[in-house]
C-alpha cells in the first residue's frame, strides 16, 4: 500500500493573498503535484492539516478544485485533515455537509483491501496546539481493534509523540498523548500521519510510527537556524509505504513554485527566540 502525504498548504481564499507576503500558495501546491506527475501506484492521498489559511469557504473549495482532480486521476480516495489554522465548521459546511462538524471533524476513509484512514481532528479554535477531547478519544478507540486484519492509518495535525527539537515550541504540541496511547496501544494501526511543523519528523506512539511531513507552503529548517526558529521557500512530499516489516517513508524537498520572490537563499520568516515565545504567549498552551 501506497500513501502519498501531503500538508500544510496554508490556502487562502483571496487569490492575491500571499503567506509572508511572499508565497503564492495556491501556486506553491500545484507546482508541487505538476512535479508529481507520472507518479502511479497511490492508494491514497492524505493531507494532514492547514488546509487553509484563513478559514475560509473559498480557500477550502480551492483545496478541492486542485487535489480532487489529481486523486481521481490517480485512482485514489482524499483524505483532508483538519489543522490549527482550519476552521472545522467552515469545512464541514463549505465542502462536506452531512459530515461531522461538532466537535470535531471525524471521518473514515476506506481503502482497497480493507485498510482505512481514520481521521482525528485535533484543531483547537483560535490555539496553536492540539487536543483531543474524551468524546474523540472513545470513538477513535471504537476504530482501533485488536488483532484486527484490517491496516489502519491515522492522521491528524498536530502530532503525537514527534516533539520539535526546540524545547521553546512544545507549548505548539499536542496535549493528552497518554490517554491517546491507551487507546492505541495494542491496536491494529500501523502508523499514524501529522503536519503541523513544516519539516520532515518521525517519532512513536503506543509503539506505532508516526511520520510528520514537510510543509508545501514553506520548509522549516529544525537544525540550522539555531536558536531561531527559520523556514525556506522550498515545498515537501513524503510517499508512505505499508507492507511487511515497519513501515517505509521517503520524502523529497523542492523549490517552492509559490515563491514571488524566486529566492531560495532569503529565509521566508526568521523568528528570534523573543519572537516566538510572544507566539507561544498568543497561541500556546
Amino acid at each position: 500500500m501506497r500513501i502519498l502525504h501531503l500538508t500544510d498548504t496554508h490556502l487562502y481564499g483571496d487569490p492575491f493573498a500571499r503567506h509572508y507576503d511572499r508565497i503564492d500558495t495556491a501556486a506553491a501546491l500545484r507546482g508541487l503535484l505538476a512535479r508529481l506527475e507520472g507518479l502511479a501506484g497511490i492508494d491514497a492521498v492524505v493531507h494532514t492539516g492547514d488546509a487553509s489559511e484563513d478559514g475560509t469557504a473559498e480557500s477550502y473549495r480551492l483545496l478541492h478544485e486542485i487535489l480532487d482532480p489529481f486523486a481521481a486521476a490517480l485512482d485514489a480516495p482524499l483524505a483532508i485533515v483538519m489543522g490549527n489554522h482550519d476552521v472545522s465548521a467552515v469545512y464541514g459546511e463549505a465542502v462536506a455537509p452531512g459530515e461531522r462538524t461538532a466537535p470535531s471533524q471525524d471521518r473514515v476513509v476506506a481503502l482497497a483491501g480493507g485498510a482505512r484512514v481514520v481521521v482525528l481532528d485535533s484543531s483547537v479554535p483560535g490555539a496553536g496546539y492540539g487536543h483531543l477531547d474524551p468524546e474523540q478519544l472513545d470513538w477513535t478507540g471504537a476504530r482501533s481493534p485488536r488483532r484486527a486484519r484490517a491496516r489502519r492509518d491515522r492522521a491528524r495535525d498536530p502530532p503525537p509523540a514527534a516533539r520539535r527539537g526546540d524545547p521553546s515550541l512544545r507549548g505548539l504540541d499536542l496535549d493528552g498523548l497518554d490517554e491517546l496511547a491507551a487507546v492505541l496501544d495494542g491496536s491494529d494501526v500501523r502508523i499514524v500521519l501529522s503536519g503541523h511543523y513544516h519539516h520532515e519528523m518521525t517519532g512513536e506512539i503506543a509503539g506505532i510510527p508516526v511520520h510528520v511531513a514537510p510543509g508545501i507552503t514553506n520548509v522549516v529548517d529544525p537544525v540550522g537556524a539555531g536558536a531561531d526558529e527559520q523556514s525556506r521557500a522550498l515545498s515537501g512530499v513524503s510517499l508512505v509505504e505499508l507492507g511487511e516489516g515497519a513501515p517505509r517513508v521517503v520524502s523529497s524537498v523542492l523549490p517552492n513554485a509559490g515563491d514571488t520572490l524566486a529566492d531560495a537563499e532569503r529565509p521566508v520568516y526568521r523568528f528570534t527566540p523573543e519572537q516566538v515565545a510572544q507566539i507561544l504567549e498568543a497561541a500556546g498552551r
